[in-house]
């Protein structure tokens, strides 16, 4: 039975044409106004790309963490975007706050939100990972302490990196 399922399923996936999902090209302005493309900063390697906000308390507590990660796998290729959904209004905000904590990832601004709704929903912390094909291989919406964890373990499998527990062991 469970190979009739699995025939099935690739024979329902051939005809409907079943395919990664893509992430769309975008260009927005980082914090000093410079326009920052998708397809170019793939050229560099994959990219973890975050929506977030300055009033959204589970980005705020992602954040640090997203930065942790940036700082240890940026030598191994990873571009990390983040990218505020905050309002014209409220952008005031980001700044300061990005440079307070010391984040040291590349921020944009989409305060109208065009390039969080072309990838599904408004919901926020929204967490992609993208290869350079521009597939996204991972996608997580929300936060909860514990999810970098998994976030890792899809870096360091994007990057090919190691398991150092795993080698440890052996």
């Amino acid at each position: 039975m469970s190979r009739f399922l699995a025939g099935l399923i690739a024979v329902i996936f051939a005809f409907t044409g079943y395919a990664a999902e893509k992430a769309p090209d975008f260009t927005l302005s980082n914090m000093e106004g410079k326009k920052v493309q998708l397809s170019e900063v793939l050229k560099k390697g994959p990219v973890l790309l975050d929506f977030w906000a300055t009033w959204c308390k589970p980005c705020l507590q992602e954040l640090p963490h997203l930065d942790k990660l940036h700082r240890e796998y940026s030598t191994k290729g990873l571009q990390t975007l983040t990218i505020s959904i905050d309002n014209p209004k409220s952008q005031a905000k980001v700044k300061p706050l990005v440079k307070s904590a010391g984040y040291t990832f590349e921020v944009l601004l989409d305060g109208d939100m065009q390039v969080r709704k072309s990838l599904g929903g408004q919901d926020i912390p929204l967490t992609l990972l993208i290869d350079r094909n521009r597939e996204v291989v991972y996608r997580h919406l929300g936060y909860v302490a514990g999810d970098e964890k998994k976030l890792e373990e899809a870096v360091k499998k994007l990057l090919a990196v190691p398991d150092s527990t795993k080698a440890a062991v052996q």
